[in-house]
């Protein structure tokens, strides 16, 4: 394997899923100059899918690997919780 890339891993996938749903909450990756425009949509699609991710390895990862990703999807649903809806995408039903 190539030494500058990481080795293939649940946790590595939990980074690249929360790295493209931070990129999308218009955060920057620290190799880019300026930050992303916000994507909402996007941004939930991303956190949806490392919730997926949590449902369908239950009891198959280690606990690292679960308190970590606990911890990155909490994190990221405080982040998305701020985000505005796209224009002309409902929020979801008004109280």
């Amino acid at each position: 394997m190539n030494a500058a890339m990481p080795e293939a891993s649940l946790t590595a996938l939990m980074h690249l899923l929360t790295e493209q749903a931070l990129m999308a909450m218009g955060v920057p990756h620290p190799m880019m100059k300026e930050a992303p425009p916000a994507n909402p949509a996007v941004a939930r699609f991303y956190v949806d899918l490392l919730t997926l991710l949590q449902e369908k390895t239950a009891g198959h990862r280690t606990d690292q690997e679960s308190r970590q990703l606990e911890e990155l999807l909490y994190d990221l649903r405080m982040r998305v919780m701020d985000l505005k809806p796209a224009a002309g995408v409902s929020a979801g039903p008004k109280p």
